[in-house]
């Protein structure tokens, strides 16, 4: 019963769709992890430890 409810899906291009946007989304969250600068990632990394509002490296005013 199993086979013949997976041969009525017939998903193949929208599939094919999720995976390429899927993959996209992936490489563009590793590209942007990648070009953070230093500062950026001292920032982000410190952020949950903070009881303060620290100021924020992008534009210098408090987050």
């Amino acid at each position: 019963m199993m086979k013949e409810v997976i041969r009525a899906l017939q998903t193949g291009a929208l599939a094919e769709v999720a995976l390429v946007a899927f993959f996209a989304a992936f490489l563009l969250v590793v590209i942007y992890t990648f070009t953070l600068s230093k500062k950026r990632r001292d920032y982000d990394k410190n952020l949950p430890l903070d009881d303060a509002a620290p100021i924020n490296p992008t534009n210098g005013t408090a987050a």
